[in-house]
């Protein structure tokens, strides 16, 4: 997740909070079954899409708590 400066201001912290409550893991954290980290980044070049999320090699813009549960579904069903 993005805490670059339009992130930031746009709830990027919020949201990096959210997902570690999602996933169950502190700073620095991985989810027991190893699919997922969460490492703040302080910019990934989106700025109007703020706040940014990436896994992998997609981009989620403009994210929003209510989106989390979805895109983490997303990838654990690839599991």
């Amino acid at each position: 997740m993005c805490l670059g400066t339009a992130c930031y201001l746009k709830g990027g912290q919020d949201l990096i909070e959210e997902a570690r409550s999602l996933l169950g893991i502190g700073e620095g954290g991985v989810t027991q079954d190893g699919l997922f980290s969460i490492d703040p980044v302080r910019c990934v070049g989106c700025c109007g899409l703020a706040p940014v999320l990436t896994v992998g090699a997609d981009t989620y813009g403009k994210l929003t708590r209510d989106q989390l549960p979805e895109i983490i579904a997303k990838y654990q069903s690839r599991a």
